[in-house]
């Protein structure tokens, strides 16, 4: 009886550990394959949203592709009077 006992109480202390350790990775925030949802409105609807997910490297990538997008729409504007 007092084997099973040790042995009930080693499983629990494993799953204890696992779980601190996963919840010490939630928290660092950190963490590139976590995933993350917002809310965006859909274009021709007032009150129409559309919920995208993605992880945190493709949210990051998405940002820097539109920030190059940008760039390169001001560097090329069209002067008129030429």
């Amino acid at each position: 009886m007092k084997s099973l006992v040790s042995v009930a109480l080693a499983v629990a202390v494993s799953f204890s550990t696992a779980a601190f350790a996963d919840e010490a990775e939630k928290k660092d925030g950190k963490d590139p394959d976590r995933m993350i949802c917002r809310s965006e409105p859909q274009i021709g609807s007032r009150l129409a949203k559309k919920k995208v997910c993605m992880t945190a490297q493709q949210w990051k990538e998405q940002r820097r592709l539109s920030r190059m997008e940008i760039d390169r729409t001001q560097s090329n504007r069209y002067v008129s009077g030429q």
